[in-house]
């Protein structure tokens, strides 16, 4: 039997669901082979002392390098057996494989690979999400945000207070303490906040209703368990400007206020939407990972945290953690990644399994709907994901919508609260 074909025959040892080993026993007439081409290729480049450079005896070579060139031929043999013997197993292996010398001549080979999903469980069950309906109300509270862009603020004086209907700019002082450890946790000074703009929660602007200028205040946040304590400098009522024709133009090209409030209208249907879509689909999300708990790759997750570290450090929040918080927030990464690791993996199988594929169609609807939305032309469209990484991203986006689609029209049910 030729040597490759023993190399086929050798069994792959299951460590884990992610986790192989392979035990070899080195081919040392392969290993002396590429050990002695790799004394020539040192010698053609060797500066020794007392020969010209490229000159040196192959004898002085292996004197001086011989175990670390050794060790270099035993790796590259062993890896192309390697090689050789995961070739057409259907493995997808991850992460650098691990390398234990276990006795002269005897090796071991540990390696992670990707899990195989099986039995994949669709019986998915999600709470049941109420879309918004887009009264005359919401259209025109939305307006009034609009128009705050274009307000006048006015110094509100004594004895008048913050009430729960106009709008204001507020500045503050403030400090946060800990309802676990009594200790502060962030504070600031001079900082500006709008109070009755849909900004910031309810429950926080109702504790400014009624204060004036000089006063104190205080919130109690149970969800984070903390209490923002503060005084109030400056209060500035918003003053917005009357909603007519003229007004409309800071807003685009609209005939009339009714034109406007059809734009306006359009945009909060196509807001709220994809707002229903978005929490559809994480439920689904996180319903589908539940249902299908599998171990993953240690490899692979250490490198998907790393990775959004240092997409975190690029922002200035972040670019001067310690090495504690670093390592604190690997761990929370670490969480991220693998629910989105397992979720990727879920969809890809979801769309093997129910024969979900893309089509040229899909694309070439994408970059119609993209133009008329964008009001650009096709060919500018498709300029945008030219590239090759713009192209597989946009085609794991279309996919990832086309499984999500049959998921939600096919597989979940709904529960009631």
């Amino acid at each position: 039997m030729d040597n490759d074909n023993t190399l086929k025959d050798i069994i792959i040892e299951d460590v884990s669901p992610v986790s192989k080993k392979i035990d070899l026993k080195l081919d040392e007439k392969k290993t002396k082979y590429v050990f002695n081409k790799k004394l020539v290729d040192a010698s053609k480049k060797s500066n020794i002392k007392g020969f010209r450079p490229g000159k040196a005896p192959l004898s002085v070579i292996e004197k001086h390098y011989g175990s670390e060139l050794y060790g270099d031929a035993v790796v590259e043999v062993l890896n192309a057996e390697f090689k050789e013997i995961i070739s057409g197993r259907n493995l997808q292996v991850v992460g650098e494989p691990k390398l234990e010398n276990k006795q002269d001549g005897e090796y071991s080979i540990i390696f992670e690979v990707m899990p195989t999903v099986k039995d994949l469980n669709l019986d998915i069950k999600v709470k049941k999400i109420d879309k918004r309906d887009i009264t005359s109300d919401v259209i025109n509270e939305e307006i009034n945000f609009l128009l705050e862009r274009l307000a006048e603020p006015e110094e509100l004086k004594d004895p008048e207070t913050i009430n729960e209907n106009d709008r204001y700019f507020v500045k503050i002082d403030y400090i946060t303490i800990d309802g676990e450890t009594g200790k502060e946790v962030d504070s600031a000074k001079d900082y500006s906040i709008s109070i009755n703009s849909s900004i910031i929660d309810k429950s926080f602007e109702a504790s400014f209703v009624g204060k004036k200028k000089g006063d104190g205040f205080e919130f109690n946040d149970k969800e984070r368990n903390v209490t923002v304590k503060g005084f109030i400098k400056e209060i500035d009522k918003k003053i917005l400007p009357e909603l007519n024709t003229e007004t409309i133009k800071n807003f685009g090209d609209f005939k009339d206020v009714e034109e406007f409030k059809k734009y306006v209208e359009r945009n909060l249907n196509k807001y709220e939407e994809k707002r229903y879509t978005d929490a559809l689909r994480s439920e689904i999300s996180e319903e589908l990972v539940n249902l299908n708990q599998m171990e993953l790759p240690e490899s692979v997750v250490e490198e998907s945290a790393k990775t959004r570290l240092e997409d975190l450090k690029r922002q200035d929040k972040y670019k001067n953690l310690s090495d504690k918080q670093s390592e604190d927030m690997i761990d929370m990464l670490k969480i991220m990644a693998k629910r989105d690791i397992l979720l990727y993996l879920l969809l890809s199988e979801t769309g093997k399994t129910e024969n979900i594929a893309l089509s040229e169609t899909d694309f070439e609807e994408f970059y119609k709907r993209t133009a008329l939305e964008s009001n650009m032309k096709e060919e500018e469209v498709k300029g945008f994901y030219a590239a090759q990484e713009a192209q597989e991203n946009l085609g794991q986006a279309l996919s990832d919508d086309k499984i999500f689609d049959f998921l939600i029209q096919n597989k979940i049910s709904y529960i009631e609260e």
